[in-house]
């Protein structure tokens, strides 16, 4: 049995191998001559990486001592030669496409394609699940649907947080009236009676004075 998946570990490893030599190769097709070579020297370099990985995992799937974390800030440049100035490689999906127009890389995902399509793939890296952290991201630089087997399960959100209550007001409470005001309110005073000219009670009317001789 385990003859058998050495042989088919092989087997799959070869085919990846071949396909990412592919996709190298289509970096030097004459339509490319105009592009940067940084770039491209990056991109070569990054496709390299990824394949080796593949192999590496697909013949030896022994679990790996974590790394431990780097003090160092990581990029997304790639390493470049001596004297080369340093070019970031695009990170939005299917980039490698929109960078590099035309029929080479098109052939080539058709390719990658039909071997993530094999259920040997699936049950490789079901054996060893450290293979899709290569498959993916050749799946996002090409734009290609993930497979079942390579995506990821949704983390669960952390519930949102409550918004922070605001302390109640005390009520304030208000002066006690004074004794005065008391009486006042409960025991209104009456207002005057209306009164007619001429009533017994009527001021009497002030007299006219007048000034003539």
């Amino acid at each position: 049995m385990e003859r058998t998946a050495n042989i088919l570990a092989q087997s799959l490893s070869d085919r990846f191998t071949t396909i990412m030599r592919m996709l190298r190769q289509t970096l030097g097709a004459p339509d490319y001559a105009r592009f940067d070579l940084t770039l491209k020297w990056a991109i070569w370099h990054r496709i390299s990486r990824l394949s080796l990985r593949f192999r590496a995992l697909a013949l030896n799937p022994h679990p790996r001592r974590p790394r431990k974390p780097s003090a160092k800030p990581q990029t997304t440049s790639e390493p470049t030669p001596t004297g080369a100035k340093k070019s970031k490689i695009p990170a939005r999906n299917g980039w490698l496409l929109q960078t590099f127009p035309g029929h080479h890389i098109p052939y080539v995902r058709g390719q990658l394609i039909s071997f993530l399509q094999d259920p040997d793939v699936s049950r490789l890296h079901g054996e060893n699940p450290s293979i899709g952290r290569v498959l993916r991201p050749l799946c996002h630089m090409l734009a290609i649907p993930l497979p079942d087997y390579l995506k990821l399960a949704r983390k669960p959100r952390p519930p949102a947080p409550k918004p922070a209550q605001k302390p109640a007001r005390r009520a304030e409470r208000k002066p006690e009236p004074s004794f005065y005001d008391y009486m006042l309110q409960k025991y209104p005073p009456v207002p005057p009676r209306p009164t007619l000219p001429g009533h017994i009670y009527a001021p009497s009317p002030s007299p006219k004075i007048s000034f003539e001789r």
